[in-house]
């Protein structure tokens, strides 16, 4: 008898997990990620920080996570919440409702400061179509480039590259590779629609809706930086070079 797959939302931690070193965990204040999400963003991590964005508090507390850090002007914050960010011994890093950066962005500055080997952002999806394009584009900016950066939007996983990634997915599954910040030049392995050396556009929609023709698909990127789009089951970071 075939054991029934888990819905696509639930990603199973026990099989799927991130290799070792340290993470910091971004939680967002979008939809909420799911405990198995968070679970699989800490993976096999030798040392975890987990860093609340504004509203991404109240998820965590849901989910009966520890924050180390929470950030923002938590104006969106519940008081009950707030009370318990005052009680549980996380830092608190506040600032105005009136500033230069959205509050994940400032989390994953924080984040970037921990040294981590790599950063996963959770709960970007949901809520102004503004607020989500800005949390998917910043996860590629320059100032954590020398980081594996990815994130959980809904349930697709978003990789961050600018070098080497072998993504694992379902034969068939949708993979689409996006330029971010500039054109990106783009060679593909085990993809139905190979790109071989090929520069594409950040307004172009050259590397939407390719599909994995095996279990796994390499996108090596020669120039610029890319944002890899699959589904979240079934799918981790088996080999991404910063």
């Amino acid at each position: 008898m075939t054991t029934p797959k888990p819905p696509v939302s639930e990603l199973d931690a026990s099989v799927q997990r991130l290799p070792g070193g340290t993470v910091a965990v971004v939680i967002a204040g979008g939809v909420s990620p799911t405990r198995n999400q968070v679970d699989w963003a800490i993976g096999r991590a030798d040392s975890a920080c987990v860093i609340a964005a504004d509203s991404g508090a109240d998820h965590a507390r849901e989910l009966g996570l520890t924050v180390d850090v929470a950030v923002g002007d938590f104006d969106s914050v519940s008081d009950a919440t707030q009370a318990w960010l005052h009680t549980s011994g996380t830092r608190l890093d506040a600032h105005p409702e009136t500033k230069d950066f959205s509050d994940l962005e400032l989390a994953l500055e924080l984040a970037a400061e921990t040294a981590p080997d790599r950063i996963v952002a959770l709960g970007l999806s949901g809520g102004r179509a503004d607020h989500e394009f800005i949390n998917l584009t910043v996860l590629a900016s320059d100032r954590w480039a020398n980081k594996n950066v990815l994130g959980i939007s809904d349930d697709t996983l978003v990789t961050v590259v600018r070098s080497k990634y072998v993504a694992i997915g379902e034969p068939g599954a949708v993979l689409s590779v996006v330029a971010v910040a500039g054109p990106a030049r783009l060679t593909t392995d085990g993809l139905v629609f190979g790109l071989e050396d090929e520069e594409i556009s950040p307004t172009s929609s050259r590397g939407l809706s390719n599909a994995f023709k095996g279990s796994h698909a390499t996108i090596t990127v020669s120039e610029g930086t890319a944002l890899v789009f699959q589904p979240a089951a079934g799918a981790y970071l088996w080999d991404a070079q910063p």
